[in-house]
């Protein structure tokens, strides 16, 4: 398998894949064929119309998930979706900062205006709800990250979630105006 084959412009089966947890445990992380397939769709439905509607790095935390390293991950799903190459986990960067129009040096200054992470999160949250380029089945807000998934077009149930942590995690459904006023 070609890790360095790209799913969409700018993300690549190797981000998707990579793993620390997988390393540290020796688990193999190689997805199947379907499974690539399932990622490619994620990227390009979702991932990547992000990107360029926020024009920031999007940077993934946990892509695809073999079932052994799945089951090494204390608040993991044996239902997850990662399992199946239909999730990732990420946050937005505000490094490398893509100015459309505008010199390095004006790029370099527009970056220089760093937002929080928490605020681009809540950016990137808000533009996945409102944005109709951009498809989801599940979507997720974390306190550091955004949880995603895409099955397909047909499929995907655009479901809103809050995940909280009170000493364990948990979830609260949300509607759309609800998860539009999350800051």
């Amino acid at each position: 398998m070609d890790n360095n084959i790209y799913l969409s412009p700018h993300f690549s089966l190797k981000e998707m894949t990579d793993s620390q947890t997988a390393v540290r445990y020796g688990i193999a992380n190689v997805p199947s064929e379907q499974e690539i397939e399932n990622l490619r769709r994620l990227c390009q439905g979702t991932l990547e119309p992000l990107r360029e509607a926020l024009q920031l790095p999007v940077v993934i935390n946990s892509g695809f998930r073999t079932k052994a390293l799945n089951d090494k991950l204390a608040h993991s799903s044996k239902y997850s979706q990662h399992a199946a190459g239909q999730a990732a986990d990420f946050y937005v960067s505000s490094a490398g900062s893509i100015v459309q129009g505008s010199s390095t040096s004006e790029a370099t200054k527009s970056s220089a205006k760093v937002q929080g992470r928490r605020e681009l999160l809540i950016r990137a949250f808000r533009e996945m709800l409102q944005n109709p380029k951009i498809d989801y089945d599940q979507l997720i807000l974390y306190p550091s990250f955004i949880h995603v998934s895409y099955v397909s077009k047909e499929k995907n149930r655009r479901g809103i979630l809050l995940g909280q942590r009170n000493g364990k995690l948990g979830y609260g459904r949300l509607t759309r105006a609800d998860a539009l006023k999350i800051e």
